[in-house]
Formats: structure tokens, C-alpha cells, sequence
């Protein structure tokens, strides 16, 4: 009987479990397609390569790569990594070279830039949605794509039945009313940071940067009282500007800093809060707006790159334009003010994320090398 077992050689640009980056959802992937019969995986790391100075690690990656085809790995899906696909390029692989965001947004240094084109005209780009993959073959010239959905881990961010319990009836007060502490407690979150007891939680999980819009969360925090809290968890190129703005503002009381939180520990954070902020600049179809959903926490969110596509239908009114800051303002007070549409928006949220569970993401990647 002829072998149907596709073989894949996975290229990652670092490999750190511990991660607070979107790169976690890679490691997740690989243990599920680890666990089937119907795909090898055989992984590659770029920053594991013995070799620093530039031209001896591109030598070094290329000779796994082309050690991976003549072992029979045709297919190479690289994430990001530019040396990886290069060096899987002249290994003569057929090269799916992942990218998701609006890059055109953000100037590179030339040679980057050259190198980037030069990539995406001669790779499959594995993107999505459908609209962000018309975007890269208007903007770059790119000749083949595939559509690939992110996904999440639905099962991860469900709440327990216990804590479910504990929850029924205290996830939801109007703006002026005390949130039940059990709700926090129940968690651990008022041990880890005391100012949520009590407060609505504005929950904003990115990297601290202006991509992500991390310097407009004080400004969208500016106006709200003193039973709000704006937590941020992150950690990026802002971080300084953003400690001068909340101490200008002053608003060390209602927005408070994190810092980095491993995306293995962060379903408690999600759980704990009212509403998920994200004002961001780029995005493609953010896990992180996945991860919200899936635990039953509404949004307010940039409509930018792919976001529209990724969110319920009915929830398209709490998108805002990006760096509208008025509108984030207007949409979170909406959600802690109205109950029933608070409560719709919720439900909405939980069964939307569904649709992304692991076990689609799993089949997608799969049929990309069918």
C-alpha cells in the first residue's frame, strides 16, 4: 500500500514554551500534528543554530533544510523566519512562508524590505483572511497564497464548572454597582494584583507597542471612575512612554501595568475581566481576540487588517476606527451600562469562538499540503 503520510518540515524562528508571543500557538500546533499518523512533522529552529555571525548561520540553516529534503520533507512551512525561507528556497523545498498583518504599514530597512518581496513573490503565502490575502497580492505582487485560519484552544479558556458556579450571577453589574470579590478571588487574581477587587476590568494582552495601540490605552482609560480598572499585560518599546503618560495623566490608580504574563497563565486574567481592549493599529486575525471570546469576555476592538472577518456578525458595533479613541470610550462604557446587551454580546462571544476550536486549525494545516 502506497505511504499516504505527508511530510512537513515546521521552521520556527526561536522555540521558547514559556512565551508571551502568538509563537505559543506553534508549539500547540506541533504536539497535535505530533499526535497523527497522517503527517510528519520534523521541526527546525533558526535561532538554534551554533553559529552567530550571519553568513555561517545561513549556511548552517540551509544544510538542515536541504538535509530535511534529501531525507524526503518536500513541503516547508516557515513561520516569519526570512533566513528560513531562503534557506528552504535553495533546498528546492516548495516553501509555504506563514505572514499575517498589515507590514506595509511599517517601514523596514531596505535590504529587509528586499528581502521580504523577494520571499513572498517566490513562496506560497499562508495568510488570511481572504481580504488580508488580496492586500499582500496587491501590495507585493505575490503570485500563490493559501487562506489558513487562526484558531484557539476553546477547551482552555472554558471556565470550570466550579468556578462556573461561582461566577452565575456576579459576571455582570452595571457601571456604579460593586462587582461580587468572589469573582476575583475565586481566581487568584486578587492575590496576584489587589486593585481588581471589586472594579470592572478592562483587560488589554498585547505587545507594548504602537502597532498594537498600547499608547492610546491611557487615553481611552482617561474619563472613567474610580470603579474601573485598565489592566495591561505586555511588555514592549512602550512600556517607558507609557509609565510617563499614566503618571501625566494621572492615572496610576486606574491603569495598571503587568508586564509580561506567559500565554500558559493568562486564560485567569481573561476570566476575571468585564471587557477585552484592543485598539490596535496592524493586526491580522489576532489569537488574542480569539482567546477573549472563547471566555466569554466582549470586546471593543480596531477595525484593521482581517479583525471584521474574525468577529460575530452582530458584534461588528463595538469595532472602532483605529486611534478613535472617543469610540473605544463610548463602546466600553455601553457594554458596563447595558446588562442585556452586555449578556447578548457575551454569549455571542462564546459561541462564535467555536467556530475556531484547535481541532479546524489541525485539518487546515493539513489539507495546506494535500
Amino acid at each position: 500500500m502506497k505511504n499516504t503520510t505527508i511530510k512537513v518540515c515546521y521552521i520556527l524562528p526561536f522555540y521558547e514554551e514559556g512565551t508571551d508571543t502568538h509563537l505559543f500557538y506553534n508549539y500547540l500546533l506541533i504536539r497535535r500534528l505530533k499526535e497523527r499518523s497522517d503527517i510528519d512533522i520534523f521541526v527546525i529552529v533558526e535561532k538554534e543554530q551554533k553559529f552567530k555571525w550571519p553568513p555561517l548561520r545561513f549556511l548552517e540553516l540551509f544544510l538542515k533544510c536541504l538535509s530535511a529534503r534529501l531525507s524526503g520533507y518536500k513541503n516547508f512551512y516557515v513561520h516569519y523566519s526570512y533566513y528560513g525561507a531562503l534557506a528552504a528556497r535553495l533546498a528546492h523545498g516548495k516553501v509555504f512562508y506563514w505572514n499575517r498583518g498589515m507590514p506595509w504599514l511599517f517601514k523596514r530597512k531596505r535590504f529587509e524590505e528586499q528581502i521580504f518581496r523577494f520571499i513572498l513573490r517566490r513562496t506560497i503565502l499562508v495568510t488570511g483572511p481572504e481580504s488580508l490575502a488580496k492586500e499582500y497580492v496587491w501590495r507585493y505582487g505575490v503570485r500563490r497564497y493559501r487562506v489558513l485560519s487562526n484558531w484557539v484552544d476553546v477547551e482552555r479558556f472554558r471556565l470550570a464548572e466550579s468556578q462556573a458556579q461561582i461566577l452565575q450571577g456576579h459576571a455582570y453589574s452595571p457601571v456604579g454597582e460593586l462587582l461580587c470579590s468572589h469573582r476575583r478571588a475565586a481566581q487568584g487574581l486578587a492575590k496576584l494584583v489587589p486593585e481588581t477587587l471589586d472594579r470592572h476590568i478592562i483587560l488589554f494582552i498585547h505587545h507594548l507597542s504602537k502597532r498594537k495601540g498600547a499608547d492610546l490605552v491611557p487615553e481611552i482609560a482617561n474619563g472613567f471612575g474610580e470603579n474601573v480598572l485598565f489592566l495591561m499585560i505586555g511588555d514592549g518599546p512602550e512600556m517607558d512612554n507609557l509609565k510617563l503618560k499614566i503618571r501625566n495623566l494621572k492615572l496610576e490608580d486606574t491603569v495598571k501595568l503587568i508586564g509580561k504574563i506567559s500565554n500558559e497563565e493568562i486564560a485567569q486574567y481573561f476570566w476575571t475581566s468585564d471587557v477585552f481592549l484592543m485598539p490596535s493599529r496592524e493586526e491580522g486575525s489576532p489569537h488574542v481576540l480569539l482567546e477573549a471570546m472563547a471566555s466569554g469576555v466582549p470586546f471593543v476592538a480596531s477595525d484593521v487588517g482581517g479583525v471584521r472577518e474574525l468577529v460575530p456578525k452582530e458584534l461588528e458595533q463595538f469595532l472602532c476606527k483605529s486611534e478613535d479613541v472617543q469610540c473605544f470610550q463610548e463602546r466600553v462604557k455601553t457594554l458596563l451600562s447595558d446588562k442585556a446587551l452586555y449578556d447578548k454580546a457575551r454569549a455571542e462571544c462564546l459561541r462564535h469562538a467555536k467556530n475556531f476550536d484547535i481541532p479546524r486549525g489541525v485539518e487546515e494545516f493539513i489539507n495546506l499540503f494535500k
